[in-house]
């Protein structure tokens, strides 16, 4: 966490200064990437179930633009190869790399499990009121003092639909096709509403659901929950 809170005012640093422009209000038509010198931050607070086990998080995270093409982040990067030009309509394609998970190892004395990856992550939008979301991912999971590492591909297929004005909902489904586990797959689904309540600023809720059982897997139970509820806040500038 010391490091994250770290990297956070690192970046408020060099984001000091307002980026020229910020990213779209509508999150439909809103790009991968943020804008050349704008700074994104945002918190979330959730709460998650997996059988007996509930618990309730908080979540940080903040993404600064080094160029229009070029994200960094909290432990990721993203780098768009392929923009929508001058129109809002149409596709665009982005790489990401970075930290994509943590586990705990069942009964390992809190030792995590780092999960490292790189994807692909596109998104065509048919309208200002419609997209699709789509990508593929590999995930390395790394556990540490031992040589029983594991890996996983995910895919995941999604729709953004502004219902109201500055009000779109999000569905996404995700397919984990893990390696080295008891489950060979594992499904994801989640739902969520953002409110755009001015360019700079975003709030918003969700619901997700996942079949992954971390005890299965090799994992403690609070690693990884069945059910989940949250909200958000996101700020940039």
């Amino acid at each position: 966490m010391l490091n994250k809170i770290s990297f956070l005012a690192a970046l408020f640093c060099v984001g000091a200064s307002q980026a020229n422009e910020l990213s779209d209000r509508n999150l439909v038509t809103r790009s991968l990437t943020v804008q050349d010198s704008e700074l994104q931050v945002g918190g979330v607070l959730g709460y998650g179930k997996n059988g007996d086990e509930d618990d309730i998080g908080v979540g940080l995270d903040a993404r600064y633009g080094l160029s229009d093409d070029w994200t960094i982040g909290l432990g990721h990067t993203r780098y768009r190869f392929l923009d929508r030009g001058n129109s809002d309509l149409g596709f665009e394609l982005t790489v990401g790399a970075g930290l994509k998970d943590i586990y705990e190892k069942l009964g390992g004395g809190n030792v995590d499990v780092l999960g490292y990856g790189a994807d692909i992550t596109g998104k065509y939008v048919y309208s200002q009121d419609t997209a699709l979301l789509f990508g593929a991912q590999y995930v390395f999971w790394n556990v540490q003092h031992t040589d029983k590492n594991a890996d996983e591909y995910r895919f995941n297929l999604g729709v953004q639909h502004q219902v109201l004005e500055d009000v779109v909902i999000t569905t996404n489904y995700i397919l984990r096709s893990l390696n080295d586990m008891t489950q060979s797959t594992a499904h994801e689904a989640s739902v969520s509403m953002n409110y755009a309540l001015s360019r700079s600023l975003d709030t918003g809720v969700y619901l997700k659901y996942s079949s992954f059982n971390p005890q299965e897997n090799g994992f403690t139970a609070d690693s990884a929950y069945k059910q989940g509820v949250g909200a958000y806040v996101s700020y940039r500038f």
